[in-house]
């Protein structure tokens, strides 16, 4: 079994991780971590299979309880669930669907158990539509660095890296769980490695790699960071990358980019 190979570099509130290709479960990997404080998570809705989807996650917690789910669309007067969904969990994550029209609207979600703890993701304004440029999913600041991205790629004569939404999915509910857990690192508070988590999301690849940062104010500024760092520019200017998702969350500010070839 080819070894799994990784390399790291760091600069202030920056951090880059590489994996070549994909591998068993590496026998070094690091122990998970103890259990965190009990918590839910409210997952950012996207467009998938012709529906807007959110999500709730219930983490770190040593009891059942019933958590719910709830898909709000942003309205004239009072914000209107459009769709809800609960069940009784430990840790898990449910998932409700709710149907949507070529127009686009804001949508967020809104977790919380009956315990009283609550979570509420940031709005994105979606369309079941044609997909727009950025397809559908990602924030404006995260659509920027995507851009900026690219233009630093055909630079050094590499194709464009097309925004994934599954790979999106995985980035941003990292730079979500950062921002929640005030912490920094490629690894998830539950020990999870940031390729375990772009494979939960059903991305299947053959190369992958991520940079993080904090900090930084902008699309532009943190994309400078990275440029300016040899192990983020690294991962930025590899040509047999095909795909990215980038993930941004305001409080921080935190920043993903996860990248991928199939």
């Amino acid at each position: 079994m080819r070894r799994q190979l990784q390399a790291l570099a760091c600069l202030g509130s920056l951090a880059a991780l590489s994996f070549p290709a994909p591998a068993a479960q590496a026998a070094n990997a690091k122990p998970q971590t103890a259990t965190q404080a009990c918590r839910v998570v409210a997952v950012k809705p996207l467009v998938s299979k012709g529906k807007v989807r959110g999500s709730a996650v219930r983490t770190g917690c040593a009891d059942k309880t019933r958590l719910r789910v709830r898909i709000t669309v942003a309205v004239t007067g009072p914000d209107r669930v459009v769709k809800s969904g609960s069940q009784i969990v430990g840790n898990g994550r449910i998932t409700a669907g709710a149907g949507c029209s070529g127009t686009a609207r804001r949508y967020y979600v809104v977790a919380l158990d009956a315990q009283g703890r609550t979570s509420q993701s940031r709005p994105v304004k979606l369309s079941c539509g044609r997909p727009a440029a950025s397809g559908g999913f990602a924030s404006a600041a995260e659509t920027a660095v995507v851009k900026l991205t690219n233009e630093a790629r055909a630079k050094n004569g590499c194709r464009p890296l097309v925004h994934d939404a599954k790979l999106h999915l995985a980035a941003d509910r990292h730079s979500a769980d950062m921002a929640a857990n005030n912490y920094f690192d490629h690894d998830s508070r539950d020990g999870r490695t940031f390729d375990r988590r772009i494979r939960a999301t059903g991305f299947a690849f053959t190369r992958a790699a991520e940079n993080i940062a904090k900090g930084q104010p902008s699309a532009a500024a943190v994309v400078r960071a990275w440029l300016n760092s040899p192990g983020h520019r690294a991962n930025i200017m590899n040509c047999a990358f095909t795909h990215i998702g980038v993930g941004h969350n305001a409080k921080g500010p935190t920043w993903t980019q996860d990248f991928g070839a199939h």
